[in-house]
C-alpha cells in the first residue's frame, strides 16, 4: 500500500455514495459447479444491495448456493479515474409478502423517487456484504492508498 487507510466511517460513506451514483452491477453466482455473471440493476439500502428479478438461472444457483460476488464500477474513462467495488456478501431470496420483499421494494422507491408495488411474481434478492474491496484511483491525489477493504 502506497497510501494511508481511509477511517471504516469514512470508507464506508465513501462506497454508500459510489453504490448511490451507480445503477448497474454484475452478479455472479454458482451452482451445480456452473458459475454465472448476470448484469442486473440494483437498488442500495447503505452497504446493502437489493436486486429485483423475475427468477433465473442466477435464483436456481443462489438456492444451491446462498455465496454471490457483486462487482460495481464506473465506466473506464482512464487509469487516473478508474472507480469500483467487489463485494463478497450472502444472498437471500425474498418474495412477496417477506420483509426482503418489503425492504426491497422500499430501495426500489428511494432509488426511483416514486411510489410503486412491485408485481407479486417478481422476486427480490438481498446481498448482505462480508467483504467490500475498493479500487478508487481518485484517492491517490488525497494521499490514500487506491485499494481499500471493509469487513463486515
Amino acid at each position: 500500500m502506497s497510501g494511508k487507510l481511509l477511517g471504516r466511517k469514512e470508507l464506508e460513506q465513501h462506497i454508500i455514495e459510489f453504490m448511490g451514483s451507480q445503477g448497474m452491477c454484475v452478479l455472479a453466482t454458482c451452482g451445480a459447479g456452473e458459475p454465472r455473471a448476470s448484469a442486473v440493476e440494483f437498488f442500495p439500502a447503505g452497504t446493502t444491495i437489493y436486486i429485483l428479478t423475475e427468477g433465473g438461472r442466477k435464483i436456481e444457483n443462489i438456492v444451491r448456493n446462498p455465496r454471490v460476488s457483486v462487482a460495481i464500477h464506473t465506466q473506464f474513462t482512464g487509469w487516473d479515474s478508474s472507480k469500483g467495488i467487489q463485494i463478497t456478501g450472502t444472498a437471500e431470496i425474498g418474495e412477496a409478502g417477506s420483509a426482503i420483499f418489503a425492504d426491497g421494494e422500499k430501495a426500489y422507491v428511494r432509488r426511483q423517487g416514486q411510489e410503486a408495488k412491485l408485481p407479486a411474481m417478481m422476486k427480490v434478492v438481498k446481498i448482505k456484504p462480508l467483504r467490500i474491496e475498493m479500487l478508487d484511483l481518485t484517492l491517490k491525489a488525497r494521499g490514500y492508498d487506491v485499494r481499500q477493504v471493509l469487513e463486515y
